[in-house]
């Protein structure tokens, strides 16, 4: 019996590595209870993270949603929606992927990661959103997104009233990367690269502001200051513009201390649109502005980032005013 016994603990640890290693797969369902992800989770359905119950998803975990398209919308219907909370905390060499399960993924396969009215503080890090309708949304939550990149989305990220901070992420080739409605704050979009999308970032009507809050006269500071802070983040060289206010969005909007891509303000405006293009539309308020790439933008994972300066050859980059 005593020998039997190297052999049977030999057996279940070899079970105990099987069951950890092999994939869980979810239709509609509600995870009650805190739930801990790993290996491969596929997703035909939405899932959603009931209010009493936090989702903690481990590094290198990859999740998949399979196209399905019950209303004939043409987007996906598998989505994961947070009510409780969610770590997603990957590492750079163990990143949490969120991805289409299509053998040809393309944007709209699924919905999205939502995070809706979660009482927690949620942790977005190290992860990669890929062939969603929205990669990621954030409504009336906190929210902490790092170090991860959104491509190859209608949109990379969608967000509304929030405490949220952005930083040190990639939103490249999505149709339009960042996109939010003047309802929000405090947020603080900082370090990132917004680059090849169709549109950089979009400022949409929220549809739900119907009495004005902001100041009556439409004059004065601009309406985000102290709600939404845009700095330090590269944003250029998007297809149709970097940055565009859309209908209805006659505040002026506050946001220098980025990098548009050129030194020169006639590039610059070429790149957004607002007043300059449609007088019912505020400003953006780009001056002053960075006159070199932030060095310290995009995804951290080593001695190299994003745009490819090494850590010993970054430098403090100071705004340039407009003359």
């Amino acid at each position: 019996m005593i020998r039997l016994l190297p052999v049977l603990f030999a057996a279940l640890l070899l079970l105990a590595a099987e069951c950890e290693s092999s994939a869980a797969s979810y239709g509609d369902t509600v995870l009650s209870g805190n739930t801990v992800w790993s290996g491969e989770v596929t997703v035909r359905g939405v899932v959603v993270v009931a209010r009493a119950a936090t989702l903690t998803i481990e590094p290198g975990t990859t999740v998949r949603f399979e196209k399905i398209d019950l209303n004939g919308d043409g987007v996906g219907d598998s989505e994961l929606r947070v009510l409780g909370g969610i770590n997603a905390i990957g590492l750079p060499d163990r990143v949490i992927r969120f991805l289409s399960a299509e053998a040809s993924p393309a944007p709209k396969d699924w919905s999205y990661v939502m995070i809706f009215t979660s009482p927690r503080r949620n942790v977005i890090r190290y992860c990669e959103f890929s062939g969603a309708f929205t990669g990621l949304q954030v409504h009336f939550s906190t929210v902490a997104v790092s170090d991860s990149m959104f491509h190859d989305n209608n949109e990379g990220m969608r967000f509304g009233r929030a405490r949220l901070e952005i930083e040190n992420s990639e939103f490249r080739h999505n149709d339009i990367g960042i996109r939010f409605t003047r309802m929000e704050g405090p947020v603080a979009i900082s370090r990132n690269n917004v680059v090849r999308n169709r549109i950089g970032m979009f400022l949409a009507p929220s549809g739900q502001n119907i009495t004005d809050f902001f100041e009556p006269e439409r004059g004065g500071r601009p309406w985000n200051t102290g709600k939404l802070g845009i700095r330090g983040n590269n944003i250029h060289d998007n297809l149709w513009y970097n940055l565009n206010l859309g209908e209805r969005q006659s505040w002026n909007l506050e946001v220098s201390g980025n990098w548009w891509g050129s030194a020169r303000p006639i590039d610059m405006e070429g790149g957004i649109f607002d007043n300059n293009r449609d007088d019912s539309l505020g400003s953006a308020l780009y001056s002053p502005f960075l006159e070199c790439p932030a060095a310290d933008a995009g995804v951290r994972h080593g001695s190299v980032n994003k745009s490819g300066a090494s850590d010993s050859a970054r430098k403090e980059v100071q705004p340039h005013e407009n003359p």
